[in-house]
């Protein structure tokens, strides 16, 4: 595979010393493998997009997809908690 900053998604940041990442919605396989390759465990996706569930799986991270979180507070309160609990578990993250 060629080098994963070539294909991390859009705006793509690291914050929290490389524990927590930010980006636009992964478009491509390309772009969920280069997100894999970060180490990231775990997407928190608060788009409406649909996320790639069956390739985000594949390979060897979890997803929890919160529709509607930009604009419920109960839905951001949950997106939240779901890094919240992946930093628990020293995971890595992403959220989209």
């Amino acid at each position: 595979m060629a080098d994963s900053s070539q294909t991390l998604p859009r705006i793509f940041k690291w914050f929290d010393e490389g524990k927590f990442a930010a980006s636009g919605f992964p478009e491509s396989e390309a772009e969920l493998c280069a997100v894999a390759e970060q180490g990231i465990k775990h997407i928190v996706a608060a788009t409406r997009q649909k996320p790639d569930i069956e390739t985000i799986e594949r390979l060897g991270m979890t997803v929890e997809a919160f529709n509607g979180a930009s604009s419920d507070l109960a839905t951001l309160d949950a997106a939240v908690e779901s890094l919240h609990a992946a930093a628990l578990r020293d995971d890595k993250a992403l959220i989209h």
